[in-house]
């Protein structure tokens, strides 16, 4: 009995002694001084800050805390930076699972940050989009000076966002055009006459 508890305390004694080593390093220390920071001035409102503070800690940490990405992507949608609070509040989401301590703030900012992706894609679609008087007359383009366009069905990104019945935004990679967002001139000019030629259809 007498060994069995001398075991027990010897590990707890180990455990204990490593933990204190890693809170002990003073460049870990800060760094998670530098993060507390940062979610300070996020909860006040001074999301810049608070961004510059999170991308110092992200540069220098060897290995990214669970927390740190969900701040950061926090931070993000308060920035607008739409696609990027998606990407790392999934790793918070992948790393934690349903049982992380911000779970469910996290599928609530994934869950406004991608419907304000999509609609800030549409509203550069519909920007970038020609009046309807320009529409109705086929851009003149010689094929033999100018073998490819800028894709007139994904804008030039070579990936078109759709709403899913839920709500959430599904993209897929662009029929019409290669991974630059361009179409071959001669396809154009048959999606200009309302035939529109997928690229795997060309061969």
């Amino acid at each position: 009995m007498i060994k069995k508890f001398g075991l027990f305390h010897l590990l707890i004694l180990l455990a204990t002694a490593g933990l204190a080593q890693e809170y002990a390093d003073p460049n870990h220390r800060a760094l998670m001084l530098k993060m507390e920071e940062g979610v300070s001035l996020m909860n006040q409102g001074d999301y810049a800050s608070a961004d510059f503070q999170f991308q110092q800690v992200l540069e220098e940490i060897g290995i990214v805390p669970a927390e740190l990405c969900f701040y950061f992507g926090k931070n993000s949608y308060h920035l607008e930076k739409y696609k990027q609070s998606i990407d790392w509040l999934n790793k918070y989401i992948e790393l934690k699972g349903t049982h992380g301590q911000f779970f469910d703030q996290a599928t609530e900012y994934l869950r406004l940050s991608e419907t304000d992706y999509l609609a800030q894609k549409r509203a550069q679609t519909t920007t970038s989009r020609p009046s309807e008087t320009k529409k109705a007359q086929p851009k003149v383009v010689d094929c033999d000076t100018t073998p490819y366009v800028l894709c007139p069905v994904c804008q030039g990104n070579g990936v078109i966002v759709e709403q899913g019945s839920l709500g959430n935004a599904i993209y897929r990679t662009c029929p019409y055009s290669d991974e630059q967002g361009r179409m071959p001139c001669s396809n154009y000019k048959e999606y200009m006459k309302g035939n529109p030629i997928p690229l795997e259809s060309e061969d």
